[in-house]
């Protein structure tokens, strides 16, 4: 999405899909990496209003453009001026928009479909014993056919974008919107003729990974005569995340679109992600067709784990990063803060950077799906206050920046609100106050817990405290053991109390990594960026997961096959990561057989002799 649009010019598939929109017909694009999908996407628009735009304004019609996050709603609504003819929003966003009328309906798809199929999925977990997983699968089933009793008492249905859902009080959760949304669409025609005549041309951004389910429903909507032209735009490639659809084709009578510019990486670059894939064959199209660029793979031995679940001990940890950093200085990236490095989980960030505890926590058994989400965005309820208001005063004091320091008050703190409840004081009062509590907080900072510093936060009005948080600094600590068999839709509270434990060490070099001041990624959080110079490690070992292989995906005659799932998983991932790079790629690959290693690689023509090199 970050290639410039004024230089790109128009494709040829572009043009296949005008005469696509001229003729009334259906479509998917296929489109690589960095071919400029958002281009082809917002031209479709801005074509659809020139041609059809007066017809549909007048017959009160929009549209409909579905994506994938808030940050992709927002530049595609901005590349069309924020014209009402385009209605743009995430899926969760529109289908709840197009069913939370339906009461009947909603209770109907939760009786018939929704809830049935969780006691399915529960009744495989009970094998009829008395193993804890075996009584709170027969637990949740009973309270399950339960929730399917008292449906019909249930007045109104609303959704909360949580993981928790309590069917007999009306509250359905994201993955709810999905399943019901999507049952709805395929099994009601009459909400069809209603999405389908107030949306006439529905797009569909990121396609890959929207869920098989909903691509179903969507494929349904447009079978019929009069009802919607759908068209899909994405790439299968770059599906990396679990549960979607990844191949989004669509019926039969879908024209196939293949994008094969590609406009971001180098010439070298290209090359690498040709030999990864057979479906697409991207050329540079764009002024990266002059940058000859460079590829390069570094083979270090990896080590047998000596430590707990086959895991690096800490002295192997220290060799592996040894063996990084080195990597780092013989290609003359070290020091550098330009250079994108990427790793496959925040784990081994959290270890480099410095908060290993605070990654253990939301990401162990306290911390829900939505609170490891939370997490990862930086929006989580225990988090925010720190990251939007605490850590920039600390650091703001710390470098005796007092205009900064008012800066973050005014912005953040109810007590500095020029409208608040101090605004009858002068400014000079203000200052000296804004003088004591960032000194005071300063101290704060270093002696006492998270809990010590969010109270004085709260009590000085310095930011903005949530309920949910107040909540959890006012009651007591959980004392109970935590069991989550008993206290599963709980377990918030011993994420917090442990949270409000702990020292203020961590929090800065996570705020410093969530805030994108520093060289490294994940993998996965880099899709849809781009980057002069990347680094890319695989560390099968220090990942300790086992959806992915590299080693197995790259090298298979020497490590074992891996299975379909980590092939593909792997495989795509790669590709994800090798396409970041606009002008140069490294790849560290801990293996263990170096040697044995490079040869599979040539021989599989991935990459030349000369872009292989073996640590010593």
């Amino acid at each position: 999405m970050d290639i410039d649009m004024q230089k790109l010019r128009e494709t040829k598939a572009d043009i296949e899909i005008r005469r696509c929109l001229e003729a009334k017909q259906c479509f998917s694009m296929i489109a690589g990496a960095g071919s400029g999908k958002t281009m082809s996407l917002v031209s479709a628009l801005q074509y659809l209003r020139e041609t059809e735009g007066a017809c549909l304004r007048r017959n009160d019609q929009n549209i409909l453009c579905i994506t994938y996050t808030n940050r992709a709603v927002e530049v595609i609504s901005q590349r069309v001026d924020w014209d009402d003819l385009f209605l743009v929003r995430t899926l969760h966003k529109f289908l709840w928009s197009q069913i939370k009328k339906f009461t009947p309906n909603i209770r109907e798809a939760l009786r018939e479909h929704v809830i049935p199929a969780h006691i399915e999925k529960k009744r495989d977990d009970d094998n009829g014993g008395q193993s804890k997983k075996a009584i709170a699968a027969r637990e949740k089933i009973a309270s399950l056919q339960a929730d399917l009793d008292s449906l019909d008492t249930v007045v109104r249905f609303d959704y909360n974008d949580t993981n928790f859902s309590n069917y007999c009080e009306g509250q359905l959760n994201h993955d709810d919107v999905i399943d019901i949304g999507a049952y709805l669409i395929s099994e009601n025609e009459i909400l069809r003729r209603i999405i389908g005549q107030k949306y006439p041309y529905i797009f569909v951004d990121e396609a890959q990974d929207t869920f098989e389910n909903v691509v179903e429903a969507l494929n349904k909507l447009c079978g019929t005569e009069g009802l919607p032209i759908v068209g899909y735009f994405g790439d299968p490639m770059q599906q990396i995340y679990d549960k979607r659809a990844g191949d989004f084709a669509g019926q039969a009578d879908f024209t196939l679109i293949t994008k094969e510019e590609n406009f971001r990486c180098s010439r070298k670059v290209i090359d690498l992600l040709n030999a990864f894939r057979q479906d697409v064959k991207q050329f540079a199209a764009g002024d990266n067709a002059e940058i000859e660029g460079s590829v390069h793979v570094c083979l270090v031995k990896a080590e047998e784990p000596e430590g707990k679940r086959k895991r690096y001990t800490e002295e192997q940890i220290r060799r592996a990063s040894a063996s990084f950093e080195k990597a780092l200085e013989s290609w003359g990236w070290d020091g550098r803060e330009d250079v994108k490095l990427l790793f496959l989980v925040r784990q081994m960030i959290a270890r480099r950077l410095g908060f290993p505890e605070l990654h253990k926590l939301f990401t162990g058994q306290f911390a829900s799906a939505k609170a490891q989400d939370d997490y990862e965005t930086g929006d989580h309820v225990l988090l925010k206050p720190l990251i939007s208001a605490i850590c920039p005063l600390v650091q703001a004091e710390r470098d005796e920046d007092r205009r900064r320091v008012m800066d973050v008050l005014r912005k953040s703190s109810p007590a500095f609100d020029p409208q608040g409840v101090n605004a009858d004081r002068t400014l000079g009062d203000m200052r000296e106050r804004s003088i004591k509590f960032t000194r005071e907080l300063s101290d704060l900072w270093g002696k006492g817990t998270l809990s010590d510093i969010l109270q004085y936060c709260r009590e000085n009005k310095l930011c903005k405290i949530s309920d949910r948080l107040s909540e959890h600094l006012d009651r007591a600590p959980r004392e109970e053991q935590y069991d989550p068999d008993l206290h599963s839709s709980d377990k918030g509270d011993w994420l917090a109390d442990a949270f409000l434990e702990m020292s203020t060490s961590e929090i800065e070099p996570f705020v410093e990594f969530i805030s994108d001041n520093t060289p490294y990624s994940t993998q996965h959080g880099v899709k849809g960026e781009q980057y002069e110079d990347v680094l890319v490690v695989f560390d099968d070992t220090d990942a300790a997961w086992n959806n992915y292989s590299f080693t197995k995906m790259l090298t298979p005659n020497m490590s074992g096959d891996p299975t379909e799932g980590q092939y593909n998983r792997s495989r795509k991932l790669a590709y994800v990561c090798f396409s970041r790079a606009e002008k140069n790629l490294r790849i560290l690959l801990f293996t263990p057989d170096p040697e044995t290693a490079r040869k599979e690689l040539v021989s599989k023509n991935l990459f030349e002799e000369s872009q292989i090199s073996i640590a010593d």
